[in-house]
Formats: C-alpha cells, structure tokens, sequence
C-alpha cells in the first residue's frame, strides 16, 4: 500500500532526526520497514502458502573432490542436519518437506506464516529463498563451446 505524502515526509523527518541523535538503530529498523519488501511474509500472509529452498548451515564440499567414502560420510551429515531441520522447524506444523538433496544442505520445503518465523529464527539455517519458475536459457545465450 503505497504512503500518503505527510506520512512519508513525517517518517522520513522522523528517521533523520534520530540519526542526528544518535539513535542510529532505531533509524535502520524504520528504514528497513519503509525500504525493505519482504516477498515471502506477504505470500504466507492471511493463511497463504510458499515455496522455499532452506539452505542449511552446514559445511559441505562438491562431491567431485571427495573420496567415495568421504562423499557417502558428507551426505550421512547431510541427512542428519536436515532431519535435526525437520524436527525443530517442520515438524508438527501445517508445511511440508517436498525434496530433500542428498548431496547439498539443502531442502524445499512449502510452508506458511508460523514456519517461515521458525526458519528465518532457527541457527541451523544460513539462507531461505522463494523457490521460483525460471525461464530457460535460449541456446545462444550460453556461451560457445570450444572447437
């Protein structure tokens, strides 16, 4: 909802004036709120439902530079943060796990208001994203392959 001008000049007055008194976080929290969009809450608002990819802050490598066993020892870590995940966030809630990845910290998960709370709280996760439709790349927008 767009603000009516006299708001928009108050708030904006407001925020420089606690910058000048050295209330500078009180100031980034109203910049925040007039700046920042938060796409996923307005989703899961009123009852609504999302599409996200958790990242998990767990460590792991590319497959590729690991030893058979190493490899099969990350996924095994990587199994165990996702179910630790699933049960402190997911579990007991109206969401849902879609996909689990076994090679990446990973999951895509469906969820609502209360459980995005949970994820952006939990230190188990390092990044939440909307999980989005992308348009395929046309053929001659990749780069050439060598001859």
């Amino acid at each position: 909802m767009p603000m009516s001008q006299p708001i928009c000049v108050i708030r904006c007055a407001a925020m420089a004036l606690a910058v000048s008194l050295g209330a500078g976080a009180r100031a980034e929290s109203v910049k925040a709120e007039i700046i920042t969009p938060d796409p996923l809450a307005a989703q899961v608002a009123h009852g609504g439902k999302a599409r996200v990819i958790v990242l998990l802050n767990t460590p792991f490598v590319p497959e590729g530079t690991l030893s058979p066993a190493a490899a099969a020892q990350q996924r095994a870590a990587i199994a165990a943060a996702q179910d630790a995940f699933v049960a402190e966030v997911v579990k007991g809630s109206a969401s849902q796990v879609l996909n689990r990845f076994s090679w990446t910290p990973s999951l895509v998960l469906e969820i609502d208001a209360p459980t995005l709370e949970r994820i952006r709280r939990s230190k188990r996760v390092k990044a939440v994203e909307a999980d989005q439709l992308m348009q395929p790349m046309a053929p001659a927008a990749l780069p050439a392959a060598p001859q």
